[in-house]
C-alpha cells in the first residue's frame, strides 16, 4: 500500500481506539511514526529515502524482517521502555501497517523467518487501494467534523 493509505488507516485506527480508550492525544504521533517506520527498508519510501539508512537497506530486503510481528513486538517493547503509551502507539501503528500490507498481492511474511506469506488481492497503487483511501479519508473527515461540531456547539 502507499504511504497516504497507511496514514489514513492509522488515523482511522486511532479514532476507533480513542473512542474506547482514554489515551493521550500524543499517542497519535507514535502511531504515525511506526506506520511510516515499517518501510525504512526501501529507499523509495518516505521514511527510507535517507542516505544514512542505506546500510540497513543493503542488509534487509523490503517486506522482510521489518514486516514481521517479531520486529513489531521487539521495537514496540523498546519504545515502551520510554513510555507505555508510546510503546502502545508504536505497536498499533506497526500492526496497522502490517495489516494493510497483508491485503496486497505481494503479501507479508508475518511470521518471519518462516516462509509462509499472508497475501490479499489489492494491487499497491491500484483502483481498489484508491477506493480504500477515499473511504478512509471520508470517514476520517466525518469523525473530525463531528468532533469539531460537537466542540463548537458545546461552547455556546
Amino acid at each position: 500500500m502507499l504511504f497516504k493509505t497507511h496514514i489514513m488507516f492509522s488515523l482511522a485506527v486511532y479514532f476507533l481506539l480513542s473512542y474506547f480508550l482514554l489515551m493521550p492525544v500524543w499517542v497519535l504521533f507514535f502511531i504515525l511514526l511506526a506506520t511510516a517506520f515499517v518501510d525504512i527498508d526501501i529507499k523509495s519510501s518516505r521514511a527510507g529515502n535517507r542516505w544514512y539508512l542505506r546500510p540497513l537497506q543493503w542488509m534487509t530486503k523490503h517486506r522482510g524482517v521489518l514486516h514481521s510481528l517479531i520486529a513489531g513486538l521487539v521495537l514496540s517493547l523498546s519504545v515502551g521502555m520510554i513510555s507505555l503509551w508510546a510503546g502502545f502507539g508504536f505497536f498499533v501503528g506497526y500492526i496497522s501497517h502490517l495489516f494493510l500490507d497483508c491485503l496486497t498481492k505481494s503479501g507479508v511474511r508475518l511470521f518471519w523467518p518462516l516462509g509462509w506469506k499472508v497475501k490479499g488481492f489489492v494491487r499497491s497503487g491500484g483502483v481498489v487501494e484508491d477506493i480504500i483511501f477515499v473511504l478512509l479519508l471520508l470517514g476520517n473527515i466525518f469523525v473530525v467534523g463531528k468532533f469539531v461540531l460537537s466542540y463548537l456547539f458545546c461552547m455556546i
